[in-house]
């Protein structure tokens, strides 16, 4: 990570305190998590790509509207628990790294003199985002979808085929019939905006 680099150098240089042992472990932590992301991206990318394929020829049978109920496509087991594994763990690790990186935040701070409030939970790191004029509308989605499906239930898939060239893929937190409630589903676009949002708020701190 670039910023260890440059962390190093300051304290050479004599501009800063040694930081803890603590955030050298963050460091490492980090550095982990952010590979294991990386590889949940190619997974969800490689997943996904199949799962297109597989339901390219989607009967109307199999089609729910607002006027008619469809019935639940048979796709293969090992394609979709992957995906749901996939997208469970995706969450997981993104909300985890926000949390070790809100306590490597702190040591970082402490080091260079300078006192911030202490958490656990990512929320520091969200109010330095909104200080820096950051998106932060990614986080809330992700905190809320991590502890949903950490603590409250199991994804289900659906697909939008609204637009036939674009499919969508909608994670809901309970077997809906309606969508008019965005509070009770994610899509992948929400995901691909908090990978976005979140390689972001790495750029702001130049960890990456």
């Amino acid at each position: 990570m670039r910023v260890i680099t440059e962390i190093h150098k300051a304290i050479k240089e004599g501009r800063i305190a040694t930081p803890s042992d603590e955030f050298n472990d963050f460091s490492m932590s980090i550095a982990i998590r952010l590979d294991l992301i990386d590889r949940l991206l190619k997974r969800l990318t490689n997943s996904i790509q199949l799962l297109s394929k597989e339901v390219m020829n989607v009967s109307e049978e199999h089609i729910f509207t607002q006027d008619k109920e469809g019935y639940a496509l048979c796709i293969n087991d090992d394609l979709k628990l992957d995906l749901l594994i996939d997208i469970d763990a995706f969450l997981f690790e993104i909300n985890s790294c926000c949390e070790l990186f809100s306590q490597y935040i702190y040591e970082f701070y402490t080091a260079i003199g300078i006192s911030i409030h202490k958490d656990k939970t990512g929320q520091e790191l969200a109010r330095i985002l909104r200080v820096a004029s950051s998106d932060t509308a990614w986080f809330r989605v992700l905190d809320e979808s991590r502890n949903f499906f950490i603590h409250n239930g199991a994804p289900y898939i659906a697909l939008d085929i609204t637009d036939e060239k674009n499919m969508n893929i909608i994670i809901m937190k309970e077997n809906l019939k309606s969508f008019e409630n965005s509070r009770k589903y994610i899509t992948l676009h929400d995901l691909v905006n908090i990978r976005e949002g979140f390689k972001n708020s790495l750029s702001i701190f130049k960890i990456i």
